[in-house]
């Protein structure tokens, strides 16, 4: 069997995470849009964006600034919802121990949810798979350059909207559109429906707190669910 080279890998990535781009380039958009509603300038979502490169992160992290919350309560909203890296990194930690710390940081900065499910699923094909860290490569690098110019172009259009606009309801749209499709399990019920209910219990905590809460205990009730189904 013929060992993919490097560019086969890279371009195949490429190709492979095309489809996911239709949803991720409007996604992208609305946070870029967000940034500009939150009260920050176009350098500072931009830099927001390149940096963090996480959607859901960015648009708890604008809302949280919008509300005039300590840059701290920012950081931990943006460090909860982003926990589940945690679990990625696990999963596909056995596939790139061979790399270089350097290219496994690289990688790690790239992943998410979508390149991690093509990831893992790419890495249990059978073959060869000393290359196989290109095809992570080509399909994290493209949904970021997309992600980033879809980020732009809001802030752009953003800054073009007069300040009587409220934007909000476009990050309020976005959370719906992300999780009915996300709801697919027991677990993902139980997560939805204990973070509303907290996020409604505790909307009188300053700083919107609540966003805190309400994700800290929808993670909770989730993961008691899936443990409490793998010890049955």
């Amino acid at each position: 069997m013929t060992l993919p080279s490097p560019r086969d890998e890279l371009i195949a990535g490429a190709h492979a995470i095309a489809p996911v781009l239709l949803g991720a380039v409007p996604f992208g958009f609305v946070a870029g849009v967000a940034a500009i509603a939150s009260g920050l300038t176009p350098l500072e979502g931009m830099a927001l964006s390149v940096l963090s490169f996480s959607g859901i992160a960015q648009l708890i992290v604008c809302q949280l600034i919008a509300a005039g919350s300590p840059a701290l309560v920012a950081i931990a909203a943006a460090g909860v919802v982003s926990l589940r890296h945690m679990m990625y990194s696990a999963a596909i930690a056995p596939h790139l121990a061979h790399l270089s710390p350097r290219w496994r940081a690289l990688l790690a900065f790239l992943m998410t949810d979508q390149s991690f499910a093509m990831t893992v699923k790419h890495f249990s094909e059978p073959g060869e798979r000393r290359n196989r860290h290109w095809y992570v490569l080509g399909s994290s690098a493209t949904l970021y350059l997309a992600w980033q110019a879809a980020v732009a172009i809001g802030i752009l259009l953003g800054a073009q909207v007069p300040a009587h606009w409220s934007l909000d309801f476009a990050v309020v749209l976005t959370f719906i559109a992300l999780l009915v499709p996300a709801v697919r399990t027991r677990a993902d019920l139980a997560a939805a429906i204990v973070a509303a209910g907290m996020a409604l219990a505790a909307a009188g905590l300053p700083f919107r707190l609540a966003l805190v809460v309400a994700s800290v205990a929808g993670i909770a009730a989730g993961m008691a669910i899936e443990l409490g189904r793998k010890h049955k």
